[in-house]
């Protein structure tokens, strides 16, 4: 399973980690602005219900990246909201059972959290599949790149690889200890400059080496380059989806999502006979 966009960079958390702060601090001053709740349960309030709403958001990501499709969306957004607002008048309950005193009806605060949640709710769903959408979208240039450069690779390929060259494992030196890593238990690999990085059942290695020796010295009917920066063990190919126009993407049997280039479609539709 792939780590949630906003996971991958602190230049997504970070800035979203803020924005939470800010969104709580606004609810709690709403509530005791215009609602006469007192500052400490309004603190709670917001701090619970933006938790809440967070969590929610969060685990949607996967449950969409699953199952990609309008339905889904819908239905999972339908649920978020009212899962959110039955926190927010279990939470309201709470408060009153806490302070041993009347806290603000539920009612009253509905329209409030209802609008705020759904508009907010939307613009995390439109932030997913911005996302997605540019994950996945490449440039007709890198395109034409992409297809040039692996048909001259392919054709020395061709002419120069034998049996003998194919790797059956790969040393991955971490600290003191090395890693023997099977070319049969591979699922993937992707590029990162000078490295590569090696998804296996055990976990993630990285080893100083280009794509284009990986190419060359594993086995053709086993591997494909499906993208310039992603090799994939055909073994562990689940499906393979349309994603817009002419953009194909890779669900893998451990539920991984990788993007594959025209030229990479069609080396694969060969490798499989499709």
């Amino acid at each position: 399973m792939q780590a949630h966009p906003i996971m991958e960079s602190s230049r997504r958390w970070i800035p979203v980690l803020l924005m939470v702060l800010v969104a709580i601090g606004v609810q709690a001053w709403l509530l005791t602005a215009y609602a006469g709740v007192d500052l400490l349960s309004a603190l709670v309030d917001g701090a619970v219900s933006i938790g809440l709403f967070c969590g929610l958001a969060y685990l949607s990501w996967f449950v969409i990246g699953f199952v990609s499709s309008v339905q889904t969306e819908i239905i999972v957004s339908v649920l978020a909201i009212l899962f959110w607002l039955a926190g927010g008048f279990a939470l309201q309950g709470w408060i009153e059972t806490m302070a041993g005193s009347s806290y603000l009806p539920f009612a009253e605060t509905l329209p409030f959290r209802a609008l705020v949640g759904a508009l907010c709710w939307t613009n995390v769903m439109m932030w997913y599949k911005y996302y997605s959408l540019q994950a996945l979208r490449l440039p007709a240039e890198e395109i034409a790149e992409v297809e040039d450069r692996q048909n001259e690779e392919e054709a020395v390929d061709a002419s120069s690889q034998s049996v003998e060259e194919y790797l059956d494992r790969i040393t991955v030196k971490d600290g003191a200890r090395i890693h023997l890593v099977a070319t049969n238990d591979l699922i993937y690999v992707q590029a990162c400059g000078d490295y590569v990085t090696l998804f296996t059942p055990e976990g993630q290695f990285v080893k100083e080496l280009t794509m284009k020796y990986l190419e060359k010295h594993l086995p053709v009917t086993q591997f494909v380059r499906v993208h310039r920066s992603t090799i994939v063990n055909v073994t562990q190919i689940l499906r393979v989806e349309l994603f817009g126009k002419e953009t194909y993407r890779l669900l893998l049997k451990n539920g991984d999502k990788l993007r594959v280039s025209l030229s990479g479609y069609k080396l694969l539709k060969t490798r499989l006979d499709l």
